[in-house]
């Protein structure tokens, strides 16, 4: 043997054991993240008096929420729909139904998203183990989502994001498994969660259907960049024939005026905004996109510190961009050696951080979408991570045999 200490070794299969304690693992993970995300919720709730300080749309939650309580109570004869603020309504009528049941405590919501938020740690276990990865790499980035500081911030308020989050990664997870195997179970999950996301941001089934589809149907095919080609260009033809439809279409996001004019709205008023960037054609959206992508991927940057929010984010916002490295090496390791499997995850990433670098218009709403694909970004990394661990691990030179 050399006389380094270091050798290269590879990873061998998982055993029924090793799965066993890794289950094991992430279900104390489980306990302990949830206990953490109600020890926030609760710190948050009794000792920060001002509800602007996290997210400002708690305040809207709670009353639209304590508003439709009360007309269910009263049995009053009105059309709720039309009370009530434009956009998916599905967090208000789940706040709602808490209020009703129970009373208009703010603090109820914020413990149901505990146990969402909580849930999602053994969702991106299985998901990171069903797109390839090893064991190992699966239980850290279970550990990076229960530790993660913004998903537990996000699920420990009164706020929609922890819905959208475990959501996400569920429907990639069901998409994985219809590509191993065709079930009727995955797919009626796929549908429903694909439904139930819609009720969240509605813009959202076309950003996660979309990639989807393009993997089982590039997945099935001997040419996998035509397929991909071929894909692309069918998205380009529904974008087409929803803009010609006039100002009734669903698919307005899709469209390069109205990214420019969502993005607008997103800086004006914004002590975080980026900078008013015009995007509103193709071409000045791909000269944009490479900033875009960097103050989506980076923002808030630790310089940042206009509010008690960014200063909050900073340790984060470091740890993340040490993560990035890692990333990148299990995403070239998943597209290489598991392909098949990743390519949903792959697709789904890469689609909204491309749509959101383009939409994005201060540093706080980043900092949240960016959470969106968190359970994403932590599985890439994870793998990286594994990769670097298992090529290479310190072993103890036998001593020499004693001679009597």
């Amino acid at each position: 043997m050399s006389s380094g200490n270091v050798v290269r070794v590879e990873a061998s299969p998982a055993t029924g054991t090793d799965r066993h304690y890794a289950s094991a693992s992430v279900r104390r993970l489980f306990w302990a993240g949830l206990l953490l995300r109600v020890a926030v919720a609760l710190t948050i709730h009794f000792f920060v008096a001002d509800d602007d300080l996290f997210a400002p749309d708690q305040k809207g939650y709670h009353a639209v929420g304590k508003f439709l309580a009360n007309v269910w109570g009263q049995e009053i004869a009105i059309v709720t729909s039309t009370a009530l603020p434009d956009g998916p309504k599905g967090y208000f009528y789940i706040v709602a139904v808490l209020y009703y049941l129970i009373g208009p405590y703010s603090l109820v919501p914020k413990l149901l998203n505990c146990l969402i938020g909580a849930l999602t740690i053994p969702v991106a276990y299985d998901l990171a183990l069903r797109m390839g990865t090893s064991v190992a790499a699966a239980v850290r980035a279970a550990r990076l989502v229960a530790w993660f500081p913004s998903l537990i911030l996000w699920s420990s308020l009164n706020i929609r994001d922890a819905w959208i989050i475990l959501l996400i990664t569920l429907m990639c997870r069901q998409a994985v498994i219809l590509q191993a195997r065709f079930s009727l179970g995955a797919l009626m999950g796929l549908v429903g969660g694909l439904l139930a996301l819609v009720q969240f941001r509605a813009y959202l089934l076309f950003a996660i259907g979309a990639p989807i589809l393009v993997s089982f149907l590039a997945l099935r095919s001997r040419n996998l960049f035509r397929s991909l080609v071929v894909g692309s260009i069918v998205a380009v033809a529904i974008i087409y024939a929803d803009q010609t439809a006039g100002a009734g279409r669903r698919v307005r996001f899709l469209d390069f005026e109205e990214l420019q004019e969502i993005r607008y709205w997103n800086t004006v008023g914004a002590s975080s905004q980026f900078e008013q960037a015009d995007i509103s054609t193709p071409g000045k959206a791909l000269l944009f996109l490479p900033r875009g992508l960097a103050l989506f991927l980076l923002a808030p940057f630790p310089w940042m510190l206009g509010s008690i929010r960014q200063a909050l984010a900073v340790p984060e916002t470091l740890f993340f961009y040490w993560l990035i490295p890692w990333m990148f090496r299990g995403l070239r390791r998943l597209s290489r050696d598991h392909l098949a499997t990743s390519l949903p995850a792959i697709l789904l990433t890469a689609g909204l951080t491309l749509g959101y670098a383009l939409g994005e218009g201060n540093a706080g709403t980043a900092y949240r979408h960016r959470a969106q694909l968190l359970s994403f970004f932590l599985i890439f990394a994870a793998t990286g991570l594994d990769a670097r661990y298992r090529t290479f691990a310190p072993v103890t030179e036998p001593s020499p045999a004693r001679v009597t």
